[in-house]
């Protein structure tokens, strides 16, 4: 915060390339299948703070990487929402805030990522959250309600994670994840373990707003500034469902006895039933939204759905490398496939709203006429988002409905293929009227700034970002298998 408005921009921009350029060296390294470790301040597990980069923090830490890189270059050259701040600089002297903290999230997504422990876990949440929380609140007075709305759920979230963790170093004696793994194999009484694993899914699922504890997310999307609700979608979301994979499938092992297998096996139904619940329920609410960035929010619970029709095969495949690794292959390829497509549909949201001073999807009808570039970056965007061919969605939903197949859990092809074809009824919904000719066109006498050019640019390398990296899915399957938990 010591650093001069002018002078924060530039600085933050350098530091986010710097960032994603040390991420490129990293995850080549793990590519040719070395997973590196550091053990900072000289002391071993179970003492010492265990940074450790696998194949899912190689995956995650470079799509972080790319979406953070594009971000930072969008909220460097968004121009002033209409009516606040007019000016070149406008956007960001309304929010000056903005660099230190959207620089601190990347910084706790990082964290999270490589973190080797489960306390380290946990500072690294909760450095997310609370930048997430301070991001939102930027947006003023219309935002502070979801903003402080998003803080409890964030806090609450901690707290139920914080106290599994708890559980967990009370029967292991440590927090490094893969002795906490080996100590609860030959733990006899399975109580503790599965009331740990039950408290951190239900923190986890209340901070990744898994319905139905998705009530906090659309407001805070929706009234997050232009700059910062694409952060929330592509990024923040992901980090618990990073450290809900690492609690599941690393730290406590779905093996054991009879009774212990069965609950799991019962709580992994649960999040496949939610799951579904949520891609379907939050695809219905899309469709019934008048306005661009609460469709796209609700786009986001229906898509958050899919991460969680996997959990029931991942442990029906316990046995079954093949089918797990299919199964966990799905959730990621999903994942990282949102991020770069979500990023992309709210950062474009986020220019029409700011320009035409709505985002009423009936108010920007013939938008189009005046950003083809952006009406076609949105629609690549959609491409993934819908699971079409040549993107990681088609890439992940394949890979799922393999699974299910194998699994003989038919169900999950119905939930599928309604979830696709509704994805692709509230994408058409919110575009189409885009390209639709416009009897009266307020904001057409204005012409279009080189700062809007500049971030319809960004918009579309995220758009060619998610097409572009449907073409690496066999490289996914194979970076995902440098230390994973089989």
């Amino acid at each position: 915060m010591l650093v001069p408005l002018p002078a924060r921009r530039v600085l933050g921009a350098a530091v986010g390339l710097l960032v994603a350029g040390l991420v490129v060296p990293l995850v080549v390294s793990v590519s040719a299948g070395e997973v590196p470790e550091l053990v900072l301040g000289g002391f071993e597990a179970p003492v010492g703070i265990h940074l450790r980069a696998d194949g899912l923090g190689a995956v995650f830490l470079a799509v972080t990487a790319l979406v953070g890189l594009v971000l930072t270059g969008y909220a460097a050259v968004l121009p002033a929402a209409e009516g606040r701040c007019a000016g070149p600089k406008g956007w960001q002297q309304g929010h000056p805030g903005f660099w230190p903290l959207w620089l601190g999230c990347w910084s706790g997504l990082n964290a999270v990522v490589v973190s080797g422990d489960l306390f380290n876990l946990y500072v690294g949440l909760e450095l997310v959250g609370l930048t997430a929380v301070a991001l939102v609140a930027l947006g003023g007075r219309g935002s502070w309600e979801a903003a402080l709305r998003y803080l409890f759920v964030a806090v609450l979230g901690s707290l139920l994670f914080l106290a599994g963790v708890g559980l967990l170093v009370s029967v292991t004696g440590t927090l490094d994840i893969a002795q906490t793994r080996e100590a609860l194999a030959e733990v006899a009484d399975p109580e503790a373990p599965l009331l740990a694993l039950v408290l951190m899914t239900l923190g986890l699922g209340m901070k990744a707003a898994l319905l139905p504890m998705h009530r906090w997310l659309v407001p805070a999307h929706s009234s997050a500034p232009s700059g910062v609700s694409p952060i929330l979608s592509g990024l923040v979301i992901k980090a618990a469902l990073v450290v809900l994979l690492r609690a599941w499938l690393w730290a406590v092992p779905l093996s054991g006895g009879a009774q212990s297998h069965a609950a799991v096996q019962w709580l992994a139904w649960l999040l496949g039933a939610l799951g579904a619940a949520a891609v379907l329920g939050g695809s219905v609410l899309a469709l019934r939204q008048t306005r661009l960035k609460p469709l796209v929010a609700y786009s986001t619970v229906a898509q958050i759905g899919y991460w969680f029709l996997a959990f029931p095969l991942l442990v029906s495949a316990e046995h079954d490398d093949a089918l797990a690794a299919g199964a966990y292959g799905a959730v990621i390829a999903l994942a990282a496939g949102h991020a770069i497509a979500k990023a992309g549909l709210f950062a474009a949201a986020g220019l029409l709203k700011d320009r035409y001073g709505t985002d009423e999807i009936a108010a920007l009808r013939g938008a189009g006429a005046h950003h083809p570039a952006l009406i076609l970056a949105m629609g690549l965007c959609a491409v993934g988002l819908i699971g079409l061919p040549v993107s990681l969605g088609f890439t992940g939903k394949w890979q799922l409905a393999t699974a299910a197949i194998g699994a003989g859990q038919w169900w999950l092809i119905v939930v599928l293929a309604a979830g696709t074809l509704l994805a692709a009824g509230y994408l058409l919904r919110g575009i189409a009227p885009l390209l639709l000719q416009s009897e009266d066109e307020p904001a057409a006498a204005k012409p279009v700034s080189v700062r809007e050019r500049l971030g319809e640019s960004a918009v579309m390398l995220l758009g060619l970002a998610t097409i572009g990296t449907g073409l690496l899915g066999a490289w996914l399957g194979d970076l995902l298998g440098v230390g994973a938990w089989w």
